[in-house]
């Protein structure tokens, strides 16, 4: 055979090869498939602490007092409270702002201020059994006393005494500097509130 002939027998299956290859008939590895990239999980936003509870935002209030819902687990129970968080702006508790002596204050502002309870609670000597009830407080002569109402879903000027379930003494203090606003505040041990320079609690215990 002549070296041309031998020469073109070389190039007839290099061609071939490569129309294959054009043709998808190579067998060539597909290139991999990148790897999912892991997002990090989202942080989740700082709960606000309230009187040492956590604290989530109802509604803005009808006149700048903020409705929050505070929760707490003391013990074996939870207990939540809302209320409107009015604040100082100047005025001095007692004189220009409620509570006001012999009368009755919602223990906030705007709607009646609500407690949920899932266990049974002693607060002060009184035995509140778990539920729904609504607080308010009354000053007589030099005396607080907290008052627990079965009644709920009023607007806080809608009192009736007919269904009050307790009215318990409330150990007072004073502040300094003044609280400018309202907190309501739960511990192991007690359930109180500071306002202006009034500070007031009465002994909680969960059963």
């Amino acid at each position: 055979m002549t070296a041309r002939h031998s020469n073109l027998f070389l190039i007839v299956p290099a061609f071939a090869m490569v129309l294959a290859g054009a043709c998808g008939g190579g067998g060539e590895m597909a290139e991999p498939e990148p790897e999912p990239v892991e997002e990090a999980p989202a942080e989740a936003a700082p709960m606000e602490m309230i009187g040492g509870g956590n604290a989530t935002l109802v509604h803005e209030g009808q006149a700048g007092s903020p409705h929050v819902s505070v929760a707490w687990t003391v013990g074996e129970g939870n207990i939540s409270i809302t209320y409107g968080r009015p604040y100082l702006r100047d005025r001095v508790v007692g004189e220009s702002v409620e509570p006001m002596a012999d009368r009755v204050w919602r223990l906030g502002a705007d709607e009646a201020t609500t407690l949920v309870t899932d266990r049974e609670l002693m607060l002060g000597g009184e035995t509140i059994p778990a539920g729904e009830y609504t607080l308010w407080t009354m000053q007589t002569s030099d005396e607080y006393h907290l008052i627990v109402n079965s009644e709920t879903g009023q607007w806080g000027t809608n009192y009736n005494a007919e269904n009050d379930v307790a009215h318990i003494p409330m150990e007072v203090g004073e502040l300094d500097p003044p609280a400018e606003q309202l907190v309501i505040s739960v511990d192991d041990d007690s359930l109180g509130f500071e306002w202006g320079a009034l500070a007031a609690s009465v002994p909680l215990m969960v059963h």
